[in-house]
């Protein structure tokens, strides 16, 4: 595997000592993984795993399925790491995947809640309750990124929950920065004019 090249992009800037000694790192890690090595892959994704917790979360809606959508990023990862593109964000890449495993367990969820309901409904819950109000909150903005089109979902849950810049956005997209901000633009403008609508 190449030794991986951090590529100046208009947001970064000259990389300090540190960095480079993290980037290389990185590299010989990402080498080692490349090779089977677990240790490697483990100590590879450990500094990452608040970040896909935070990403799967979002979409998941409860812990356990977040544990199931970040392992299944793990795996995936660890099975496709062939298919990490040297030079870029590995952070990103890793964010790509999260997103899109965490979008599938959610809608995996859903078919088996409403095939439970068919068969089971369950009773009202109590009005006024702090956490029904929270949960119902984190329900609706999750309904409304899963309305959105893939792109600006995943540009969005990036921005918010892994805390990538613009330009780790654009490159895990393959679009531009000033896309990449665009599209977080529509998406924020489109929850907070869905959650105003419905008077949370």
């Amino acid at each position: 595997m190449k030794s991986i090249a951090v590529p100046l992009m208009p947001e970064m800037t000259i990389l300090g000592e540190e960095d480079t000694q993290h980037a290389r790192l990185e590299a010989d890690l990402l080498s080692r993984a490349a090779r089977g090595e677990g240790r490697a892959f483990e100590a590879l994704i450990r500094p990452h795993l608040p970040m896909l917790f935070r990403v799967a979360g979002r979409l998941a809606g409860s812990a356990s399925l977040a544990e199931d959508a970040v392992q299944d990023t793990l795996e995936y990862a660890y099975r496709h790491l062939h298919r990490y593109r040297a030079g870029t964000s590995f952070r990103a890449w890793l964010a790509t995947i999260a997103v899109k495993k965490a979008a599938g367990t959610a809608r995996s969820e859903r078919r088996r809640a409403r095939r439970h309901e068919k068969i089971d409904p369950l009773p009202p819950s109590i009005a006024g309750d702090d956490k029904l109000i929270r949960a119902e909150h984190i329900a609706r903005i999750r309904a409304i990124l899963e309305r959105m089109p893939a792109t600006r979902r995943q540009a969005a849950l990036m921005r918010l929950d892994a805390g990538l810049s613009y330009a780790e956005i654009a490159q895990a997209l393959d679009t531009t920065a000033g896309s990449a901000r665009v599209l977080v633009h529509l998406a924020l403008k489109e929850i907070k004019k869905e959650m105003a609508g419905s008077g949370a």
